[in-house]
Parts: C-alpha cells; structure tokens; sequence
C-alpha cells in the first residue's frame, strides 16, 4: 500500500487504512501497546500500519475499553451571540464526537 497524505485520502481510503490499524490493534499485543503509550506512539504507529502521512498538528489517541466509558469529547458549537430572544439551542447529539461521522459515507 503507498503511503498517502490524510488529506488527499478519500473518505472510504481512510475506512480502509483504519480498518486495517484497528484490526492490527485487536491482534497485535506489540502493536496494541504502541498505540497506548502516547498520542506520538499512536500516531506514528497509525502512520505505519495505516501507510498515512499525517500533518504535523494531526493528533490520534486511542483509549482502552475501560477509558471509554469514562471519556466524553463534545465539539464546541459555533458561537452565535443570543439575540434578545433566547440563545439557539443546541443538541447534544450534535455535538458528541466521533471523528468519523463527518466523512463516513
């Protein structure tokens, strides 16, 4: 697999590449730990298995079952200024992130 730009990825190259890191991640105890030791080891691990050039601010964290059910990343809403009626609300299910929903297809 040639080693690609995350950016030039199409959204089902990035499905595949991550699949492929993920799959790796559940078999390889080697591999598995180098994702958890820091969000650096993950992301060069990533980089590697996945054959993905990332960019230099590109971050990648995996957390471990247990963590997952204690960690909730929201993204921050667009700040609109609340008029003199009441500010826009805002849902939380649109807000609660996984990255991947945006360009899953």
């Amino acid at each position: 697999m040639d080693t690609k730009n995350w950016e030039q990825l199409t959204n089902d190259e990035k499905l595949d590449r991550l699949t492929s890191v993920l799959t790796r991640a559940g078999s390889d105890i080697k591999f598995r730990d180098r994702c958890l030791v820091s969000p650096e080891s993950a992301k060069k691990a990533v980089s590697e298995v996945g054959a993905i050039e990332f960019p230099p601010d590109f971050q990648v964290k995996f957390v471990t079952p247990e963590e997952r059910l204690k960690t909730l990343v929201l993204a921050v809403p667009d700040f609109i200024p609340a008029g003199s009626d009441a500010a826009e609300v805002r849902h939380a299910e649109d807000y609660q992130m996984c990255t991947y929903l945006s360009w899953r297809s």
